[in-house]
């Protein structure tokens, strides 16, 4: 275990003033608070703090930590934390992650990616508190800088921030993230710890220079200190200004979206309208909504690019990040990368009402209704079957109406390309009897006084 050795002396009052003060103002009584515990001095120093303020700020405090299984200490760590928690009378949840999925991203950014997807999990919490201060915070704004960040890179750290719980658990709220000691430096935290005999644990890895945080912390910000040796203070104002900024960009990008948009589209037209620069903050800011990473600035410049220059029958396709970039006439849409439909698909339908079709990317939805969708007496003896367009299937819709190519309804509805390939067609035996979107078949329709299958196709948009 490590303790505190060398480091000026401060009140340990006026750290838990601070963090009561960040505090104080976010909290409703009775919050619920998950501290993330990594067992280091941070959050170390953080459990102790949270305890004593846990009564006159009332709130209830509980912790998780998450094991990453990257140190052979891991587990040790782990243990430590449960005895920490034990001590002080604080539940405290362990779960041990992969970080393999992700390790292309870097194991930095690898680890932060499975930390958060628990923290999006913790449903019994109304923030998740985490140690960051105010060192990481000039850490965190040099490192965006040096990766080329924009503007909101470049606000690092806010006190407070909202996240998602991701797709796994759609429509469910996610607790808030908090940082309540972001105005405390490293050497604050040292002295309270030593002032208070706490202990805590030392990430091997933190001394490791290969890692460009770690390189920052030991090699260039000693020398930075030198010569400005409020750097941390300065460049977290800097930090604030920068927020500022992108809070406004944010409400350009809100407004452009209304002259912009149409329902889940943009017009390229108008887009076209605002400009590149206003153009690449909009998209930026939707692609954020949806949960997406911010794009690389020359992917985005040459998507932008091919949507205003290409014709409207041009089958523009650009991927930015998890992202895609999709024209289709006049309009543009932002989706989720895609696989390739299969080449050829049959799928029989068992009765199930709800069914996902993961490798066409949506749900087909069964519902009896009586007086609609395909009768049900029609289609008892064969049953329904699904397959995709192979091109040249016919459909007539209306009894009196012309029987015509799929092709051509699909074109009228403005269906785009990526959604027709997508599609599931409904057939009984080799007869195609129903098309999601478009209606059933003359002559397969459920009479007033039958029950019939109404089949709803969602994909997420």
């Amino acid at each position: 275990m490590a303790s505190s050795r060398k480091s000026k002396p401060v009140s340990f009052d006026s750290v838990e003033a601070t963090v009561g003060a960040a505090l104080g103002p976010l909290l409703s009584p009775g919050a619920r608070l998950v501290l993330g515990l990594s067992g280091g001095l941070d959050s170390i120093v953080l459990l102790e703090v949270l305890r004593r303020l846990a009564g006159p700020l009332d709130f209830r405090l509980a912790c998780v930590h998450v094991n990453h299984n990257i140190s052979p200490n891991a587990r040790r760590w782990a243990a430590f934390c449960a005895r920490c928690c034990k001590r002080r009378g604080i539940a405290l949840a362990v779960h041990e992650v992969d970080v393999e999925p992700y390790r292309a991203e870097g194991l930095e950014a690898a680890a932060r990616r499975v930390r958060y997807e628990i923290y999006a999990k913790q449903k019994h919490a109304d923030f998740i508190v985490l140690a960051q201060h105010l060192d990481d915070q000039a850490e965190t704004l040099l490192l965006q800088l040096l990766r080329g960040a924009g503007v909101k890179g470049g606000a690092a750290m806010p006190v407070m921030r909202a996240q998602e719980r991701g797709n796994h658990d759609q429509g469910a709220k996610a607790p808030a993230i908090l940082r309540p000691m972001l105005a405390l430096t490293r050497n604050q935290l040292e002295a309270y710890a030593r002032d208070n005999k706490l202990k805590w644990v030392e990430d091997e890895s933190n001394a490791d220079t290969r890692y460009d945080r770690n390189f920052l912390r030991h090699r260039v910000l000693p020398v930075i200190a030198q010569a400005f040796p409020a750097y941390r203070t300065t460049l977290a104002r800097a930090a604030g200004h920068l927020a500022e900024a992108s809070l406004i960009l944010d409400q350009l990008a809100r407004d452009d979206a209304k002259r912009a948009t149409k329902g889940n589209t943009l017009v390229v037209a108008q887009l076209r309208r605002l400009g590149i620069a206003r153009a690449k903050n909009l998209l930026r800011w939707m692609l954020q909504r949806q949960g997406g990473a911010a794009p690389e600035a020359d992917r985005l410049q040459e998507g932008l690019r091919q949507l205003f220059e290409a014709g409207d029958d041009a089958a523009v396709r650009v991927t930015l990040g998890s992202t895609e970039l999709r024209r289709y006439g006049g309009s543009a849409y932002l989706l989720a990368a895609l696989a390739d439909p299969p080449a050829e698909l049959r799928l029989d339908w068992d009765g199930r009402r709800v069914w996902a079709l993961p490798e066409l990317g949506g749900t087909l939805r069964f519902k009896r209704s009586l007086g609609a969708g395909i009768a049900c007496a029609r289609v008892r003896e064969q049953g329904l079957s699904l397959r995709l367009r192979q091109g040249g299937e016919k459909l007539r819709l209306r009894a009196k109406g012309s029987t015509r190519s799929l092709k051509n309804l699909l074109q009228e509805e403005r269906l785009p390309p990526w959604e027709r390939e997508r599609l599931p067609l409904v057939y009984c035996g080799d007869v195609l009897v129903a098309v999601p979107g478009l209606g059933e078949a003359s002559g397969w329709e459920a009479g007033a006084d039958e029950h019939g299958w109404v089949i709803d196709w969602r994909r997420p948009r």
